[in-house]
């Protein structure tokens, strides 16, 4: 019975010895298994930890001469405008059929037309009052000659009698002259009486009607030559001090007034109009000076013949229109033009030195648009960072993916 025991007590070792071995054995088999993966792997390149380079555009610089454009706005206006009044008083007989606001009245033609008849009376009155004048005239004059006669010939008469008949003479010359000064006057107010166009006349506004009864100076419409245009500019005073241009004029009378100012060509556009048309305009003269807003206006000029030309989606040049003016000015020498957003707001610029960004100091001459130019830090080929770049870091590594022409 004790054999039995022993026996009994020995299996369970046996199976814990076995089972280690089984574990050591599958142990060693992952572990080489393992080992061979490991080798059938392919290692990973080895990663290079190199400066990588920032991406630019940049502008490689030449010097240029720049024709300065000054900028303003101003509202299309014709050059002349006329009230129309008439010059006597009357009716109203007739109005031109076409006399209404926007229509155009070629020149010389009839606008309206006041009764004539009462300057037609005074006219026939004086006129036979002019003929019986002329005739006691004529008498008078023969009887001064008879009165005369008789006294230095045949000391017929008196002195008093010769200077009476002289009296009658002077006073009939007198009256003919009252007479024909009433009928020339008469004469004029006839010609009034038709009041006609002085020009190729847009008619701006109109109050007139048939059988209105009007008196000399009533404004009755206001008529435009749109002939030519104009378009006073107000333009900053210290921006045309610099650059507007004046010729040198040698003349006997000085003036203080703003002479010599150069007729230059300017670019009139209409600001409501996207499809890029334009017209050409000139610079005419200073209009005016203003210190309190520190502006000087000048007036540009547009002849109706190039306010007409447009191409088939924009509408011709008109009184009203508002439109930006850019008048033609001095000319900045040797420069260099910049896009604005390769300038910062403290003048500076980044140049590609060796690959690497630099920053370098400018001296801007003028802004204009979208255009910056320089006129002193940079230097003819020099490569311009175009792009808009944040606070970047000094001798940053540049990649410059174009450069602009």
């Amino acid at each position: 019975m004790e054999f039995k025991k022993i026996e009994k007590s020995k299996k369970p070792a046996m199976v814990v010895l076995v089972s280690i071995i089984v574990s050591i054995i599958v142990l060693f088999a992952g572990v080489m298994g393992m080992g061979i993966l490991s080798r059938l792997k392919t290692p990973p390149a080895e990663a290079k930890n190199g400066e990588r380079p920032l991406k630019v555009e940049a502008l490689q610089v030449e010097q240029e001469d720049i024709p300065v454009l000054i900028s303003g706005y101003g509202e299309v206006k014709a050059l002349t405008v006329v009230p129309i009044a008439p010059e006597v008083a009357g009716k109203i007989i007739t109005i031109h059929h076409r006399l209404k606001a926007g229509e155009i009245i070629p020149k010389g033609e009839v606008l309206f037309k006041i009764d004539p008849t009462d300057y037609m009376i005074v006219l026939k009155t004086g006129r036979e009052r002019l003929k019986i004048l002329k005739r006691s005239q004529e008498l008078a004059k023969k009887e001064h000659e008879r009165v005369r006669v008789l006294l230095e010939k045949n000391s017929v008469g008196t002195q008093a009698g010769v200077e009476a008949a002289e009296k009658m003479i002077l006073s009939a010359a007198d009256l003919t002259s009252q007479i024909a000064q009433v009928l020339a006057t008469a004469e004029t107010n006839l010609k009034r009486c038709e009041v006609r166009a002085p020009f190729n006349a847009r008619i701006k506004s109109v109050a007139l009607e048939k059988g209105q009864y009007v008196t000399p100076g009533q404004n009755v419409a206001v008529l435009a030559d749109d002939s030519v245009l104009e378009i006073q500019v107000p333009l900053d005073s210290r921006d045309a001090q610099r650059w507007l241009r004046f010729k040198k004029e040698k003349t006997e009378k000085t003036t203080a007034w703003f002479s010599g100012l150069e007729k230059v060509p300017s670019i009139v556009r209409w600001t409501e109009n996207n499809n890029g048309q334009t017209w050409e305009g000139r610079l005419h003269r200073v209009v005016k000076f203003d210190q309190q807003t520190r502006t000087l206006t000048v007036a540009v000029r547009v002849d109706a013949e190039t306010a007409t030309k447009k191409n088939p989606e924009s509408l011709p040049l008109v009184e009203g229109m508002f439109c930006s003016v850019k008048i033609e000015g001095r000319t900045l020498h040797n420069v260099f033009r910049l896009p604005r957003q390769a300038v910062s707001f403290e003048n500076t610029v980044y140049v590609v030195l060796d690959n690497r960004l630099k920053t370098v100091p400018v001296k801007v001459a003028r802004v204009e648009g979208e255009n910056v130019y320089i006129s002193a830090g940079l230097h003819a080929g020099d490569t311009v960072v175009t792009t808009r770049l944040i606070d970047p870091l000094e001798n940053t590594l540049l990649e410059v993916a174009s450069k602009h022409p």
